[in-house]
């Protein structure tokens, strides 16, 4: 069967922003055809990548929990099919001219999936966390620009802003800005919202089971009954699930099996240019304190072979900030300024002292496919220009962990990105501690470019704004920029509805299981 038929579809879509980084490799193949349908035509099995633990409100804690949180949680917006922010507990909003003044009126009825009602009281308690920096919000310097929320009755919110905020629709499409009850999380630790679906049974190290969920205010153009997703961190596993029936559905499809999964019965690829990444730094202290130091490494380190090894050139390599060359805002000699120069760095060593080189540990995950690999080639390049590298690894959970409390000298991640507007660059730069943001930036340096290109409308005028970071950027070199990824699901071909979104909108896409159905 031909690769352009139903059944062997491969869908490439356009990325139009700033994004960070994930693809996932590993190899197997399968001789039986995988059927729709688990107990029956709307039950789902679905191979997740890895088990979202303790999930918090508002924290960026890696693509698998953004994919759970859309799937049990919604916003006042989410995205629509074509990546743009559209109606979910608000019915409609309107804008005030001077763009300060945000007013949403909530469909009627609404109710948490614990059985609560959902009112313009949750909003209001939600987003008041949200802008309290000690709850490590992903988006709590927008929300702490919210100066005032009115709740006049139970089905109304008004927001006023205390500066413009150009992409403001965009960060409450979030699956992160969700709204949540009081106890965001039931006995069992899983979360609970107000979206299609609800957890009803939590099997630590197992599984979730998922079912509709009665209360969703969409709740008749659901079309699964349950979804049974079970924790698969093995990329192998997951792939050979799909191809021999035990799954219908995969998150974070390995590219070395892209070509198998394209020319397997009865099974669809979903693939997009996915997230950016970068090797961040511990800025706090030692070499890694020096900007020349840092310029070192960027000059070192051979982005075009880090995509060689870590998507098998699906992704794109890239330095400079993490914005996609289909951006307005992307700058072409800014991207290409550190293009790799072995002798250029031992020059900046030499310069800041270090000719005799020192000693980095670089934390990585042996979990996912690509951060082994591109590890091996991060300590080649720099042990090429007299650096001591040791490689430390573990699973994703020991990355993050060790990557919120700064213990690194250098991480392979990516900065984060969870829409596509260049206003997503703040979170690369500015935050409390994080495994998505390097350690000890010098915040300063950029808070006030990014607020003013946070509350400039688009035109020569922003893009002016983001050049100038740039600029700032390639002299501080906060962090490595290494390039953009590729970002695929899996699933059978009697799945419909999945609508795959671009970049940094890759999780957001499970938005749409709650069109989602199998058919006959």
């Amino acid at each position: 069967m031909s690769k352009t038929t139903t059944a062997r579809r491969m869908r490439t879509v356009a990325l139009t922003a700033a994004a960070t980084l994930t693809v996932a490799l590993a190899g197997c193949a399968a001789d039986t055809a995988p059927t729709g349908g688990g107990s029956g035509d709307r039950a789902l099995e679905y191979g997740l990548s890895a088990e979202p633990t303790d999930i918090k409100t508002g924290v960026d804690q890696g693509s698998a929990a953004k994919e759970v949180t859309a799937l049990v949680r919604r916003g006042l917006l989410q995205y629509d099919a074509d990546g743009e922010p559209a109606p979910a507990l608000a019915s409609d909003y309107e804008v005030s001219e001077d763009g300060l003044t945000y007013s949403f009126t909530l469909r009627p009825d609404l109710a948490f999936s614990n059985g609560d009602p959902l009112t313009s009281a949750d909003v209001k308690r939600t987003f008041e966390y949200f802008a309290n920096e000690e709850n490590g919000a992903n988006y709590q310097g927008e929300f702490a620009n919210v100066s005032e929320i009115e709740t006049p009755d139970d089905t109304t919110v008004v927001l006023t802003l205390a500066e413009p905020q150009t992409a403001f629709p965009n960060v409450l499409a979030d699956p992160l800005s969700a709204i949540v009850p009081e106890e965001p999380l039931d006995e069992s630790g899983a979360p609970v919202g107000a979206g299609p679906f609800m957890i009803t049974d939590y099997s630590k190290g197992v599984s979730f089971t998922l079912e509709a969920n009665p209360d969703f205010y969409n709740a008749d153009a659901v079309g699964l009954d349950t979804i049974e997703m079970t924790f698969m961190p093995d990329a192998q596993t997951r792939v050979k699930a799909l191809t021999s029936g035990q799954v219908q559905f995969i998150d974070y499809v390995p590219a070395s099996d892209y070509e198998t999964l394209e020319n397997a019965d009865g099974v669809t690829l979903d693939t997009a240019p996915g997230l950016y990444g970068g090797v961040l730094l511990n800025l706090e202290e030692g070499p890694l304190a020096e900007p020349t130091v840092r310029q070192a490494l960027a000059y070192a380190i051979d982005t075009e072979a880090l995509n060689e090894v870590g998507t098998l050139g699906y992704g794109t390599a890239g330095g400079g900030l993490p914005l996609s060359a289909d951006s307005p805002y992307y700058d072409e000699e800014q991207a290409n300024h550190f293009a790799h120069d072995p002798e250029k760095a031992r020059e900046l060593l030499a310069e800041a002292g270090y000719e005799d080189g020192f000693s980095l540990d670089l934390l990585t995950t042996s979990q996912y496919f690509g951060y082994t690999e591109r590890a091996q080639v991060i300590k080649s390049d720099l042990e090429e220009v007299g650096l001591q590298v040791e490689i430390v690894t573990g699973d994703y959970a020991n990355l993050i962990t060790r990557g919120d409390s700064g213990s690194y000298d250098l991480l392979i991640s990516g900065p984060p990105a969870a829409m596509n507007d260049p206003a997503a660059l703040s979170g690369a730069f500015l935050g409390g501690p994080s495994f998505v943001r390097s350690y000890g930036i010098d915040q300063d340096l950029y808070a006030d470019l990014l607020k003013e290109g946070a509350q400039t409308p688009d035109g020569p005028e922003r893009e002016a704004i983001y050049h100038e970071l740039g600029e700032i950027y390639l002299e501080d070199v906060p962090f490595i920029t290494t390039g953009q990824g590729a970002t695929a699901f899996a699933y059978v071909d009697s799945l419909e509805g999945f609508e795959m979104l671009s970049g940094a909108l890759n999780y957001s896409s499970l938005y749409s299981f709650e069109n989602v159905q199998l058919s006959e």
